[in-house]
């Protein structure tokens, strides 16, 4: 029994213990109550978005909550070779996993992570994570250090701190004692890992809810009870892999659909897109000053308020045109979406990008390149899932990629470019290109 709970307009009821209760109460984790899950911008497309990474994580923590209730507990392998106390020890590092995944998040999210330092630079224990060390940093790498941080201070045993780590990061290996489990239990690691970032994990499976409700769209809503109680755990060649009753495979189906869905109408909405690139520009030309620190406790005081100021002060300087107009709420126009596959459409952005050169139009570019999933794939990039077919002589797994012609149908990755041009500019392209009058 769960001591604490709160209300949640997505889950209605989150219930967490003492000891989780200590991790949230947290510094660390309280600075996400002032940390936007879709950044300030996405509030001047859709206002009603004001929503933070602290619900969402706490989402996360419910959800892989209940994952592991339906995919670990119920599951006789893991009731044959592991003790009722490791089962609840595995429980606590995947809860903790899907509370603290987004811990390291910087101001507004993403957009802030185009500044972030060398990897090199951060403060890491070493031993524990291998990875290449001159790039970029990313969320996760911070993530990895706060987390490290709170083991340094005492509130989490060294052994679950690497476990939680190994969860939400790719480059961090398991401890001995999750390594032990696994030489009883192979691919248990991957299957926990899957929990947490994975094809069917706590963070999509909550932040498509939340950002359907908080926007209020239909496009992320997908029937989250029986998604979950159509999944399961089996073996396969001697390892664990995630499984999917045939009449559950729609469930995921609509997951996966709701997410392109989202990715199209609102994470690359185009107000959005273009908003993203003011603030990028703003920060890259220096109008602000905003450089990201590697010690945790200097980068855990960092949150969007104190950056929203900065933009204010340097929206008050007329040579600042990226954030006079971000603060402003001046969208540049765009003229055209165009998908880098379509060789038709390449010709048409250097046809453009020509035309505003030669007529002093100003002029800017933001591409994505998403996918749908990587069910498709082979390697240890994909979390695979397989599908109990009922046959003539007994159920077999299949992959759920060959499985669901749906899934064969939308599994290219969506890469597109969109074409802005300045507002101040716009009527001077109209002269060009008459039919956008």
């Amino acid at each position: 029994m769960h001591p604490f709970e709160l209300r949640d307009p997505v889950h209605k009821r989150i219930c967490f213990d003492e000891f989780e209760r200590g991790i949230i109460d947290h510094p660390f984790f309280q600075r996400l109550r002032f940390i936007s899950q879709l950044g300030f911008i996405q509030a001047y497309v859709y206002p009603g978005a004001v929503h933070d990474r602290f619900t969402h994580a706490l989402g996360a923590m419910h959800v892989a909550g209940r994952l592991f209730g339906r995919l670990i507990e119920n599951a006789t392998a893991f009731q044959t070779r592991l003790s009722q106390e490791e089962i609840g020890a595995l429980r606590t590092r995947v809860r903790l996993a899907g509370l603290l995944h987004d811990i390291g998040h910087g101001p507004f999210s993403h957009a802030s992570e185009a500044i972030f330092p060398r990897f090199k630079s951060l403060p890491f224990d070493w031993t524990k994570i291998k990875t290449q060390k001159d790039r970029q940093a990313v969320h996760e790498d911070y993530s990895v250090l706060l987390i490290q941080t709170l083991a340094r201070e005492g509130l989490l045993d060294a052994d679950i701190a690497q476990d939680v780590c190994c969860l939400v990061h790719n480059a961090v290996k398991p401890s001995k004692w999750l390594l032990e489990l696994a030489s009883r239990l192979p691919g248990l690691p991957e299957v926990l890992k899957g929990m947490i970032s994975g094809e069917v994990d706590c963070d999509r499976m909550d932040y498509l809810l939340r950002d359907s409700y908080y926007c209020g769209v239909a496009y992320g809503q997908y029937d989250i009870d029986w998604l979950i109680s159509s999944l399961a755990v089996g073996e396969r060649d001697g390892k664990l892999v995630f499984t999917i009753s045939e009449n559950g495979v729609r469930a995921l189906e609509d997951l996966l659909l709701a997410r392109y869905h989202m990715t199209d109408q609102v994470y690359c909405h185009k107000t959005k897109m273009g908003f993203t690139h003011y603030i990028e520009s703003a920060i890259s030309e220096r109008e602000i000053k905003l450089m990201l620190p590697t010690d945790p406790y200097e980068y855990a005081a960092l949150h969007d308020g104190l950056v929203i100021e900065k933009f204010f002060e340097a929206a008050k300087d007329e040579k600042n045109y990226w954030s006079r107009h971000l603060m402003g709420r001046i969208p540049a126009k765009r003229i055209l979406r165009l998908y880098t596959k379509n060789a038709e459409d390449i010709k048409t952005l250097a046809k453009l990008q020509t035309v505003c050169r030669d007529n002093k139009v100003g002029w800017f570019t933001h591409s994505i390149t998403r996918e749908l999933t990587n069910l498709g794939e082979l390697g240890d990039k994909a979390q695979a899932i397989y599908v109990e077919k009922k046959t003539l002589t007994g159920d077999k797994l299949i992959p759920v990629f060959e499985y669901s012609r749906l899934l064969q149908k939308y599994n290219d990755k969506m890469q597109f470019t969109d074409f802005f041009v300045l507002r101040e500019d716009f009527s001077k392209f109209k002269v060009c290109f008459p039919r956008f009058s």
